[in-house]
């Protein structure tokens, strides 16, 4: 047997009025049984499932094994955090492509979804699955798309794709209808990644080129020319092309990748407005001062990247590789600058990754496996497999 000292930090899963309770408990027990210990301690007549926390980590074999494996005595008093368990993801709706899905921008910004797709156009969805709106500019893939500003009446949106632009689309929601508000010119290649810094003034573009681009997101600053006729490379004038049409330059390119640049993510870190995080087939992460153009510093590892968030709460990137792993970084850790942690599970390359707006722990992975995977990185195994 081992003493626990059970405790939570959600008050309404608190067993009486002490902050923890003193237990006796045999060695074999796993999660399954310490979860019925905790709903017979609460007098739950609807079970709930629980997942427990020893040494910053979700507990995934017995006690006994815990304690073998971190060498730890049985006469010790093991201190065991229990929390509500996470339920699987419910699906709600489809919204069917004609082509590979290259990018989603979600609805926290205008509850509109929007999404870039190989068969070179952006949609606009409700969050119910239907489609609103068809957005039809590029002449080729789109990979990326990203929400610039916006509420539920109207908003704008970015998409960059292999036809080397970046397209600016104003959406009226109440009228359902869209127009082109600017385009960015200036890559030389395929622009595979965009980001938004949080003050909505700047955009950042990834590029196939090896190049990081930065833009403002103003109409009315001396990035802005008028153009009567956008040629795509052929000579040829662009599907939907008008007259009126804006054309922003890059007020800023940041080149330091060897390669193309796949993944581009602007802090999100409160007063880091300037600060800019990147990811490239080099094998590197790269941190910029945007305000100044400099790679800050950077970050390597063994294989190329594909994908790259950075947390709000934890501060930590997540990246997704070509080895089929998901690796977390922490930026402000510049003396080692190694991999925190490892998360393996998927079965081939990892294009995506994406934090939890609400969560320091919560992360979610999509792979060329067919699979999205939603962890908790306090476990090495995913929470779910969708």
């Amino acid at each position: 047997q081992v003493q626990i000292r059970l405790s939570t930090r959600q008050s309404k899963y608190q067993i009486g009025t002490d902050e923890s309770v003193l237990l006796m408990v045999p060695t074999h027990l796993k999660r399954f049984n310490l979860s019925e210990i905790v709903n017979h301690l609460l007098n739950n007549d609807k079970k709930v499932p629980f997942d427990f926390i020893i040494g910053g980590k979700f507990l995934r074999t017995s006690l006994g094994q815990y304690l073998e494996k971190q060498n730890v005595s049985s006469e010790n008093t093991v201190d065991v955090e229990y929390v509500l368990s996470s339920m699987p993801p419910k699906p709600t709706s489809a919204m069917d492509h004609e082509d590979w899905v290259s990018g989603i921008a979600g609805p926290a910004l205008t509850g509109t979804i929007a999404t870039s797709c190989y068969d070179g156009n952006v949609r606009l969805w409700s969050q119910t699955g239907s489609c609103v709106g068809v957005l039809k500019k590029h002449e080729r893939s789109v990979k990326a798309v990203a929400w610039v500003s916006g509420n539920n009446k109207s908003s704008r949106l970015v998409s960059g794709g292999e036809d080397q632009t970046i397209v600016a689309w104003d959406y009226d929601a109440k009228k359902n209808t869209t127009k082109v508000a600017y385009e960015c010119i200036g890559h030389k290649g395929s622009v595979d990644g965009l980001s938004v810094n949080g003050a909505r003034t700047h955009i950042a573009s990834a590029s196939f080129d090896g190049s990081v681009k930065i833009w403002t997101t103003s109409t009315t600053d001396d990035t802005v020319t008028q153009s009567t006729s956008i040629a795509d490379g052929t000579g040829k004038r662009k599907r939907g092309e008008d007259s009126t049409t804006l054309v922003k330059s890059s007020v800023a390119s940041l080149e330091a990748h060897v390669g193309a640049v796949s993944s581009v993510c602007f802090s999100k870190n409160q007063g880091e407005v300037h600060t800019l995080f990147s990811g490239g087939f080099d094998h590197s992460v790269r941190i910029w001062d945007v305000e100044t153009g400099k790679n800050s510093y950077s970050m390597s590892c063994e294989k190329v990247v594909l994908g790259l968030d950075h947390s709000t709460h934890s501060g930590l990137i997540a990246t997704g590789h070509t080895d089929n792993l998901i690796r977390l970084w922490d930026p402000r850790d510049q003396k080692g600058l190694v991999v925190k942690q490892k998360l393996t599970s998927h079965k081939n390359w990892v294009p995506s990754v994406s934090w939890s707006p609400t969560s320091s722990y919560t992360l979610a992975s999509g792979s060329y496996d067919s699979s999205i995977k939603v962890w908790d990185i306090r476990s090495t195994t995913p929470l779910h497999t969708l």
